[in-house]
């Protein structure tokens, strides 16, 4: 295993293309001075200082060392790629999971494809692009927990999302074993004049940023209820966690920030109703929510004040459990 890092190596490049003389004798140049004794320090021990001889030198035992060229090095490759190059596979930048996805398919475009309907793929980046094209996916749902993923066609949807959902492609957002920048990778490589992104969340504040800021994301799933009757849906037994939603403070922040810049520079909807809230919600009681017969209108922005104002964290799995029918908001 090779005895320098990846920023050992990446020191050593910029002495040797830019040819420097001397260089800081700092803990990084220390440790490769006590490895290969190359160059030459000064009596205060500050600068090493290098030859045009010692260049050469340090390329030769980086490369004997590692098996990598610092003249010529490339980090942006998987660790099967930097495993063909060096001992420490831990180099590339790549990591295993980086350039592959979690997906799922809507049943129908199954059929020929699969044969267990309900199961979830693990695909290259690039396989899966050249999937949406081959199956002419028009949506691609991006969903924030496993389970949620695990069980997506298990949700009740309304009549438009169910014929969306016909042709869709469910992601799974990424995190711990699942790596989201082989997500972000997909979504970057995607056309959104062909495909539609839709963010399926949890309906809190950490929710609502994921689904902003998503790449190509325009609208996001949430409960009918949520659209018509709020006052109906807070009402719901187990429904909503207000002490989760006090545990989002950035993430709520983050909204405020850019409902702020979008609306009213200064703007802020935070814990203490605004403009925008006070419009939406006349009523200073939060048992009653406001007139279920009235609804809210289908806006993004007084969504986020809703949510804000009445500390709203429900998740996905009680909008399961609860059997909610769930629609489109568009941002």
């Amino acid at each position: 295993m090779a005895s320098i890092s990846k920023h050992h190596l990446q020191m050593l490049a910029r002495a040797a293309k830019q040819r420097l003389p001397r260089v800081p004798f700092n803990a990084g140049w220390q440790h490769v001075y006590r490895l290969w004794q190359i160059g030459e320090t000064d009596g205060a021990q500050k600068q090493l200082y290098l030859s045009v001889n010692d260049h050469q030198l340090l390329r030769q035992m980086a490369q004997i060392d590692t098996g990598l060229d610092i003249l010529a090095l490339d980090f942006d490759v998987t660790r099967q790629q930097m495993s063909q190059q060096s001992a420490n596979e831990k180099y590339a930048n790549i990591a295993p999971e980086a350039d592959y996805l979690l997906l799922k398919l809507a049943p129908p475009l199954c059929q020929g494809l699969l044969a267990e309907h309900d199961c979830a793929l693990r695909l290259k980046v690039d396989r899966a692009v050249n999937l949406c094209e081959q199956l002419a996916i028009n949506c691609i749902m991006v969903v924030e927990n496993l389970d949620s993923f695990d069980n997506v066609f298990q949700y009740q949807f309304d009549q438009s999302m169910t014929k969306l959902m016909e042709r869709c492609m469910v992601v799974y957002r990424g995190s711990h074993h699942y790596s989201p920048a082989g997500r972000k990778h997909f979504l970057g490589l995607i056309d959104p004049a062909k495909v539609q992104v839709i963010a399926f969340t949890d309906l809190d504040p950490a929710g609502l940023m994921i689904a902003h800021s998503l790449d190509h994301c325009q609208h996001l799933v949430v409960p009918q209820l949520a659209l018509s009757a709020p006052a109906t849906l807070l009402a719901l037994p187990q429904i909503n966690s207000a002490t989760d939603f006090y545990k989002q403070q950035r993430q709520l922040a983050y909204i405020n920030e850019t409902i702020a810049a979008k609306n009213n520079p200064g703007e802020c909807l935070g814990l203490q109703p605004s403009p925008l809230v006070n419009r939406l919600m006349p009523s200073s009681s939060t048992s009653d929510v406001i007139d279920g017969s009235k609804g809210l209108a289908v806006d993004w922005d007084q969504l986020v004040a809703w949510v804000a104002r009445y500390h709203v964290s429900i998740k996905q799995q009680h909008m399961l459990a609860k059997k909610l029918i769930l629609s489109l908001l568009r941002f």
